[in-house]
């Protein structure tokens, strides 16, 4: 099935917009102030890699003993980040843009359908999983 081309020209045209964002542009800064700090880096794998071992853990059923100890860790790591200046900063920009991106989608899928996300459907409570 073909695009109209008018759809297509309005999605890159949208695209710009976002890329010219105030958004975007303190996303790409924080981006860039990220990948030139060591210390911001490391915070944020090794975050990654207690994130990981918390899962495994959880996954292979260890005792709790273990998974308790392992997310205590896991908190530690994520009060680090939050404390580090370069990567609270990165964080919050991009859950500033994320926002941004779904504050859009929400729009359009209110255009298409005429419901707002997490609103009932016209079809009754059949149609979804049940209100949450």
């Amino acid at each position: 099935m073909k695009i109209d081309t008018s759809i297509e020209m309005k999605a890159k045209e949208l695209g710009e917009m976002i890329a010219c964002s105030r958004e975007m542009a303190e996303l790409k800064q924080a981006e860039a102030e990220l990948e030139s700090d060591e210390m911001a880096k490391q915070l944020l794998e090794d975050l990654n890699l207690l994130k990981s071992e918390f899962a495994r853990a959880l996954r292979e059923g260890m005792d709790e003993g273990t998974i308790e100890e392992i997310r205590n860790m896991v908190n530690l790591k994520q009060q680090d980040v939050m404390d580090y200046r370069v990567t609270r900063n990165f964080l919050a920009t991009k859950i500033a843009f994320d926002n941004l991106i779904k504050k859009i989608n929400d729009i359009i899928l209110f255009t298409i359908t005429g419901e707002e996300k997490g609103s009932c459907s016209s079809h009754g409570c059949g149609s979804c999983s049940g209100c949450k």
